[in-house]
């Protein structure tokens, strides 16, 4: 809301809620008298340039409040009553991310929190001694994308309830994943996971996506999962014995179908139809088929798949997302508390992927109004267990919680009691003040603070965060540095969403089909069932144990350890020396090899040039330019090497190597031409640097024409120099795992079409030798048989070297 004089107000309250204009300037006014004894700090905050997230000034000293953006890792809370000015503390909390290079996934129930995409008139944040410099850093930095279930006011957005938790997850995390897919499915079809009726659908539902995952059979979209549902047994024998069900075989020759008992011992399957009634299967079957069509279908194919690895990554390198999901386009309450969910479990699901943190924040998450999700005990609505289960857990992957409420009686006070920093606000009805007061006591807090709380103004606050001080700070929430009034409408949301953003939400729209787990399925079916015999401890264990170090290292490096899943070939072209020493997969073990040799051509390249230099036939610019390319190529190579443990810096040093790539491929071009049609002399390298310039083009071809097919290269603005090196950021882990091309499809590929260019270039020999097609000289023979005679030594090498290892993957050996 704005004042008369067109400066925003602390209030958190709706027009609806305060009915009088003159109540809003008595409240402006009360606000600007409460800040008179903190502006001289304001006024100095001017040459004061904040070290962390600053969100105001003490009311006592008038000192700035400058945190470290990790105190937010042990999560926060913020709490007050309608009017206490909680909602611009929140904002100012998450603008204050933002300029730290933290991006936001924000749950915003009303529209407030949509506003953080206008941004505030530079004179009257001056008048309020605002910082506006930062403020404009703040709006050149964020890309705000207001996202709007079920319309295509904002940014279209929908759920994938289909796709499965990610591949390599250990059992544990693989039952508990699938665990919350069952009860997600439960719940949309209206079955209280925590009545009697609920706690028996829930585990039958588990063990049909378990079961039907593991197995291949379709279970990924509510038709086909209404029919599993209801007859499991017919499905599942179906799909395991096809040859049974074949209508155009002579009845004579026809295989009858096995038993159920012969399937459950082959297949190790339970007896489903014994887990669930007939008529409840078929009641489940029904509500979960309605599900295919009408309005409801809105919400599982309008707009983009909730995606936490789009969320975190901008559509335009170097800015920081702000990802504001507005829940009021969503009417129907059980369809938002089913949305809330499905967002946390994607966010869990997300949590798991991701390396741990060590105190880097990768992700804000913000929930504005909490109250109808994270009720007190006995009520427990689909969001709630997740939700928990998050703020566990979060700290570890780089996730940091925030909630916020103004009904603090209304919230389970055990979640909000797990936030180490806690924002308190005015609050006058004697209930919640007394729940503050257990709030804090179960904390640890100073409970002398509660018999302040109704005196505070708006914008005022007790902060009360141990890892800051010991003692409750006393602050005042600074200024804004982007509009605060009326919430949102969708006609305004409407019209405020950038028209690149808008482009690059088009590009990510449901394109049909679900990610499918079967490695997770498989996971989560070995963790389920203990044979008794120690055969699960041993190797699940070992399993577990793997997986743990398998992730610890990531990327390429866990192909260097055996592990080669359907994740598509990423090239890089740095780092390759771990692979060359461990690795198992014959495309890695080579793109290993042309790494080794791109540095040796490299530096060989740098000893011709500088012999020409000393003999003053070439610049010194031409030697400078040899020179940085060697030593950029060989440290990349001996950092990859020597910091193989690190996944984080290995990240970084890959996202360098992709733009450093293209520059490399051109400067050896480019040699290579000075070579064959000038006078460089390479004094005997000329072949190593034909062959080094064969392989890295064709591993270079290979990354940016799988890319170009899946359409995963966006021009959508920026300039020449965004695009080349925003390729890589486009390129999510999950898109990454959605890539049909495997590296051993990829290998086969290569094999296919080498093998049809050395029969058309044999025939060409072949025509030369016989006089059909004019002979040339020898050299031009030379060259295309020198190209193809490399790639081929390149694959067979990589292979022997496998095979005289033992690491030969035995689906790759012949």
């Amino acid at each position: 809301m704005e004042s008369e004089d067109g400066r925003p107000t602390w209030a958190d309250e709706s027009p609806s809620e305060d009915s009088s204009r003159g109540k809003l300037a008595d409240l402006v006014g009360d606000l600007l008298n409460s800040t008179e004894e903190v502006k001289p700090a304001l006024v100095r905050k001017k040459k004061f340039k904040p070290k962390g997230l600053f969100l105001g000034a003490r009311r006592d000293s008038g000192e700035p409040i400058d945190i470290k953006p990790q105190i937010l890792a042990r999560h926060a809370a913020m709490l007050g009553s309608t009017g206490s000015g909680k909602t611009v503390m929140a904002k100012a909390l998450i603008e204050e991310a933002a300029l730290a290079g933290i991006p936001s996934l924000i749950i915003d129930p009303q529209g407030d929190l949509a506003r953080l995409a206008m941004g505030i008139d530079p004179d009257d944040l001056e008048a309020q001694d605002g910082d506006v410099v930062r403020a404009k850093q703040l709006m050149e930095k964020c890309e705000v994308r207001i996202w709007t279930p079920l319309r295509s006011k904002g940014l279209p957005l929908c759920i994938d309830p289909f796709r499965a938790p990610p591949s390599d997850l250990d059992p544990e995390e693989a039952i508990t994943a699938w665990d919350m897919m069952a009860a997600g499915f439960a719940n949309l079809a209206g079955f209280d996971v925590e009545k009697p009726k609920g706690k028996t659908v829930k585990p039958y539902l588990y063990e049909i996506l378990v079961e039907g995952t593991r197995c291949g059979l379709d279970v990924g979209d509510f038709q086909a999962l209404a029919r599993v549902v209801r007859e499991p047994h017919q499905e599942f024998i179906r799909h395991l014995y096809p040859e049974c069900f074949e209508e155009d075989v002579d009845p004579e020759d026809k295989v009858s179908p096995p038993t159920w008992n012969e399937v459950m011992i082959e297949y190790r399957l339970t007896d489903f139809e014994e887990r669930l009634p007939k008529s409840t299967r078929g009641e489940l079957a029904r509500r979960l088929s309605a599900f295919s069509s009408g309005v409801n279908q809105l919400l599982f194919s309008n707009g983009v798949p909730i995606d936490i690895d789009a969320f975190v990554e901008p559509a335009m390198p170097g800015k920081i997302p702000l990802n504001i999901v507005y829940l009021n386009t969503i009417q129907d309450e059980n369809q938002k508390q089913y949305f809330v969910q499905e967002l946390s479990r994607e966010l869990y699901d997300w949590m798991l992927t991701q390396q741990p943190a060590e105190g880097e924040l990768k992700l804000l998450f913000f929930m504005d109004e909490v109250a109808p999700y994270l009720p007190p005990y006995p009520r427990n609505p689909p969001a709630k267990d997740l939700i928990k289960l998050i703020f566990k857990q979060a700290r570890k992957y780089g996730v940091a919680c925030v909630l916020a409420t103004q009904n603090v009686s209304d919230v389970d006070y055990k979640i909000l009691a797990q936030a180490n920093t806690t924002f308190i606000g005015r609050f006058t009805q004697p209930q919640d003040v007394e729940k503050v007061r257990h709030l804090l006591k179960e904390s640890g807090g100073d409970q002398d603070l509660v018999a302040q709380l109704p005196t505070l103004g708006p914008g005022q606050f007790q902060m009360v965060a141990p890892d800051v001080d010991p003692n409750p700070v006393p602050i005042q929430c600074r200024w804004l540095y982007t509009d605060h009034g009326a919430p949102l409408n969708e006609d305004q949301v409407e019209e405020i969403i950038a028209p690149e953003i808008r482009a690059w939400a088009k590009t990510r729209s449901a394109r049909g089909g679900s990610t499918r787990g079967s490695g997770a399925a498989h996971a989560a079916s070995r963790g389920s069932s203990w044979t008794g015999g120690g055969e699960w401890e041993d190797g699940a264990a070992q399993s577990i144990v793997e997986a743990a170090r398998i992730k610890s290292v990531g990327g390429m490096a866990a192909a260097s350890h055996g592990v080669v899943d359907d994740s598509a070939f990423e090239v890089r072209l740095m780092g390759g020396l771990a692979v060359l020493r461990d690795g198992r997969d014959p495309l890695y073990t080579m793109q290993a090899v042309v790494n080794v040799a791109t540095v040796l051509a490299l530096g060989w390249i740098l000893s011709a040039l500088m012999l020409a230099w000393r003999d003053s036939s070439l610049s010194g610019w031409w030697l400078l330019a040899g020179a940085v390319a060697c030593i950029a190529a060989a440290g990349v190579l001996i950092l990859e090497s020597v910091l193989g443990h690190d996944a984080e810096l290995l990240a970084k040093i890959s996202r360098f190597a992709h733009t450093f790539q293209l520059l490399l491929v051109g400067w050896l071009w480019s040699l290579l031409a000075w070579t064959t049609w000038g006078s460089l002399n390479l004094r005997g390298g000329e072949a190593l640097l034909e062959v080094v310039v064969v392989w890295i083009t064709l591993f270079t071809a290979i990354e940016y024409l799988t890319r170009f097919k899946l359409g995963r290269i966006r021009w959508n603005g920026g300039s020449a120099l965004d695009k080349i090196a925003g390729v890589s950021a486009l390129l999510t882990k999950s898109e990454l795992t959605e890539m049909k091309a495997t590296s051993r499809e990829l290998l086969s590929s290569i094999r296919w079409i080498l093998h049809g260019v050395t029969l058309v270039w044999l025939c060409v020999l072949l025509s030369m030798s016989s006089g059909v097609l004019p002979a040339d000289s020898p050299d031009t023979w030379g060259r295309p048989t020198l190209w193809l005679a490399s790639v081929y030594g390149l694959m067979f090498c990589s292979e022997a070297w496998l095979r005289l290892r033992g690491r030969m993957p035995p689906e790759n050996i012949a």
